[in-house]
C-alpha cells in the first residue's frame, strides 16, 4: 500500500532529509511537499495519510497553523506529525495540545525511528477516528471484550491519546515554569501565570475524562443500577453552579439561573443528577464566546416530572449532526469543545434514571439541552452475589 505523505517545511534542506529517510526506509511512499502554513491550509488534507510539519514556518508558526485545520476541533483531519529543531517540553506541549499525534526532533531522525513514528502515528489516528465514527460498534465490541482484544486496543489507544495530550501539557507548562525559561522579570512570571492556569484547566480536563469514563464502566458494570434517595434539586444545583463560578468570571458570561418554579424535593438518584447538571453546564460555558450569555432553568412539569435545561449562545450545529454528539469519543468537527464523555454520559444517565434528553441547535444560534425526569425514580436493587 502506497502511503501519500505531506512534508510542510520552509527549509529545502530539512525537506530533502526527511524524503531521502522515508525513500530509505521499507515504507512505500508518495511525497508531497509545500513550504508555507498557507498551502498547508489549501490542501485537502483529509486526502492525505499522513503530514509532517515543521513547528516553525516561515509564513507561521506551524502548530498554530495546525490548530486551524483542526477546524475547532482537537484533531486533524489526518494524522499529523509536528517536527522541530528543538527537543524542548514547551514545544511539545504546544503540539500535542494543537492536536499533533506526534512530536519529532529534526536532529534525532533516522529512517528506522522516522518509519516506527509514522506508522504509530497513523495507527492512532485511525483507532480514534474509528470510535469517534463507530461508538456503536465499539461499545458491542467492548461488552463483548474477551472474544474482541482489538475493541479493547481502540479503546486504549484512544484513552491513552485523550490522556496523553493535557498530560504533555501539563508537563511541558510546568517544566517551563521550574526552570524559568522565559527569564524572572514581571513579564515572564506573568507568562507562568498564565502557564499555570493552563496546567490547572489541563488537569482538570484529566480529572473530568476519567471521571466520565469511570461513571460511564459503572454504568455498564452495575447495568444501570441507581441508588434513589430523596433530595432538593435546587441545592444540587447551585452546588454546580458555584463551581463554575470561575470560569463564568473569566469568560465575562451572563448566567443566569430560574429555579422559581422548581420543585422542593425529588426521589431519584442525587449523584446522576449531579453528573448530568455538571456536564451540560460545564458544555455551555465551553461552548458560549466571550461577553455572551447562559441560561440555566429548573423547574416542575406536572406532578410527575421535572425539568432542567442548559441554553447557550455558543456556534451551535446542525439538527442532522445531533446523532453523533450521544456517541462516546465522536466529536463534531466544528466543536472547539473537549467533551468526548460528556454529552454521551449525561445520555446514559438520563435513560438509566427513566427520562428524556433533548438537544434543539441551530449553526450561529446555539444550543438548548433539555432534560425532563420524573419526579420519582423506582430504585433498583443491585444484583445479589451468589
Amino acid at each position: 500500500m502506497t502511503l501519500k505523505l505531506l512534508i510542510v517545511d520552509g527549509n529545502p534542506a530539512d525537506r530533502m532529509i526527511v524524503r531521502r529517510m522515508l525513500l530509505a526506509s521499507d515504507l512505500d511512499v508518495d511525497v508531497h511537499e509545500v513550504t508555507c502554513v498557507s498551502e498547508f491550509l489549501a490542501l485537502p488534507l483529509q486526502d492525505f495519510d499522513c503530514a509532517l510539519i515543521d513547528a516553525r514556518m516561515p509564513d507561521k508558526d506551524g502548530i498554530e497553523g495546525l490548530t486551524e485545520a483542526c477546524r475547532g476541533t482537537s484533531y486533524p483531519p489526518c494524522p499529523v506529525i509536528v517536527m522541530s529543531g528543538q527537543g524542548d517540553g514547551h514545544t511539545a506541549a504546544r503540539a500535542f495540545k494543537a492536536g499533533a499525534n506526534d512530536f519529532l526532533i529534526k536532529d534525532t531522525l533516522t529512517p528506522n525511528g522516522l518509519r516506527r513514528t509514522l506508522v504509530n502515528a497513523i495507527d492512532k489516528w485511525h483507532a480514534e477516528d474509528a470510535m469517534r465514527n463507530d461508538w456503536e460498534t465499539q461499545q458491542h465490541a467492548l461488552r463483548s471484550a474477551e472474544r474482541a482484544s482489538v475493541a479493547k486496543t481502540r479503546f486504549i489507544s484512544s484513552l491513552s491519546h485523550q490522556l496523553r495530550v493535557p498530560l504533555t501539557a501539563i508537563m511541558g507548562f510546568a517544566e517551563l515554569i521550574e526552570g524559568k525559561g522565559l527569564g524572572d522579570d514581571q513579564e515572564a512570571w506573568q507568562r507562568y501565570s498564565e502557564y499555570a492556569a493552563d496546567i490547572r484547566r489541563s488537569a482538570r480536563d484529566v480529572l473530568s475524562l476519567v471521571s466520565s469514563v469511570m461513571e460511564l464502566t459503572r454504568l455498564e458494570i452495575e447495568d444501570g443500577v441507581t441508588v434513589a434517595s430523596s433530595f432538593d434539586p435546587r441545592v444540587t444545583l447551585w452546588e454546580v453552579v458555584d463551581a463554575f463560578s470561575e470560569e463564568v468570571d473569566k469568560a465575562r458570561l451572563d448566567l443566569r439561573v430560574d429555579d422559581r418554579k422548581a420543585p422542593k424535593s425529588i426521589f431519584t438518584d442525587g449523584r446522576a443528577v449531579q453528573v448530568i447538571m455538571t456536564n451540560l453546564l460545564s458544555r455551555a460555558i465551553k461552548a458560549t464566546p466571550e461577553g455572551r450569555h447562559v441560561r440555566v432553568q429548573l423547574s416542575r412539569v406536572d406532578d410527575e416530572r421535572c425539568l432542567f435545561s442548559v441554553s447557550d449562545t455558543g456556534i451551535g450545529m446542525k439538527p442532522e449532526d445531533l446523532e453523533q454528539l450521544i456517541r462516546p469519543f465522536e466529536r463534531h468537527r466544528s466543536q472547539a469543545l473537549s467533551d468526548d464523555t460528556g454529552l454521551p454520559l449525561v445520555n446514559s444517565l438520563v435513560h438509566v434514571l427513566g427520562g428524556e434528553l433533548n438537544l434543539d441547535t441551530a449553526p450561529g444560534v446555539g444550543t438548548t439541552a433539555t432534560v425532563v425526569l420524573p419526579n420519582r425514580t423506582p430504585e433498583r436493587a443491585a444484583p445479589q452475589k451468589l
